[in-house]
């Protein structure tokens, strides 16, 4: 991936807060959960692993991901993210205590992301990780010719 498409598409997802995770299991399904990214492009998210989208994942971690900003208006310039990848709960302890920093940083009142009570298996929030293997940047502003930058990862 060129790196200034990477330095864009990094810096605009540190700018949001809300993804929708499309999964299928017995019928299709979407949830909208607070993500935070690394410099690798994956995508954490924290749910219950009750979860619909949760169960889902378990059985199929094949999952479609949007990200956009939703106070754009239709005269706008469009800028959002579409991603098709493969997601996971995550087990690693380090990293899962780095998701929950970035988590605690961009949700300071969050109580759902106890890391005590994660690794104790005290709660139903687990982290969940986006792999992304394709990704549309849509920016109409940096890429006013093709609006679009598509990235096919690994």
């Amino acid at each position: 991936m060129d790196e200034q498409v990477r330095k864009n598409l990094l810096e605009y997802l540190r700018t949001q807060k809300l993804m929708s995770v499309a999964t299928y299991g017995k019928e299709p399904w979407i949830a909208t959960v607070y993500y935070v990214v690394d410099d690798d492009l994956n995508l954490y998210f924290l749910s219950s692993i009750n979860s619909q989208h949760a169960q889902d994942i378990l059985k199929n971690g094949k999952v479609a991901c949007n990200i956009f900003d939703s106070h754009q208006r239709v005269t706008d310039k469009k800028v959002g993210v579409q991603i098709s990848g493969a997601c996971r709960a995550f087990e690693d302890q380090d990293k899962i205590e780095w998701v929950l920093r970035q988590w605690h940083k961009a949700n300071p009142s969050s109580k759902c992301a106890d890391l005590k009570k994660i690794k104790e298996g005290k709660t139903d929030t687990r982290v969940f990780c986006v792999t992304p293997k394709h990704i549309k940047f849509f920016n109409e502003e940096l890429y006013p010719e093709s609006k679009v930058v598509e990235v096919r990862m690994g």
